[in-house]
């Protein structure tokens, strides 16, 4: 706990650009659709990852080795992906629990209205943020 607490308050971040996106899109996918934060994650980080592993390729690469022993950035996404699948979480929108059905209409919503934070490697737009997500679908 105490770790989690030191990655999400801000110390450790020591005035760098951080990578939050995820985070926020899930946020919002949650307040549509009232789903589980880390399932919602789980869904949405390797669709988002894919979406921007060229804008960061040297990090994405060095996670690929490093955490997977993957030599390419595409390969440690996707092994990224097949942890997930592994680990039992959901893979699709459809996977999760949620009070209403998760449909192109509410997606199109989570997109126009979740923050949108200037990070690392780069900001996204609404559109961007709305194939992102249905990726997941």
């Amino acid at each position: 706990m105490w770790d989690s607490a030191m990655a999400e308050n801000g110390i450790l971040k020591v005035g760098r650009v951080t990578d939050f996106q995820a985070h926020q899109l899930e946020h919002q996918l949650g307040a549509y659709t009232d789903c589980n934060h880390g399932q919602g994650l789980a869904v949405i980080h390797p669709a988002y990852y894919r979406h921007i592993v060229k804008d960061a390729e040297e990090k994405f690469t060095r996670f690929a080795k490093e955490v997977f022993g993957a030599d390419t950035a595409e390969k440690g996404v996707e092994a990224l992906a097949d942890f997930i699948k592994e680990c039992g979480l959901p893979t699709k929108m459809g996977e999760l629990k949620s009070k209403v059905e998760i449909t192109p209409e509410v997606l199109r919503n989570v997109a126009d209205t979740c923050n949108v934070i200037k990070c690392n490697p780069r900001e996204l737009s609404r559109d961007e943020i709305y194939d992102i997500l249905m990726e997941c679908m």
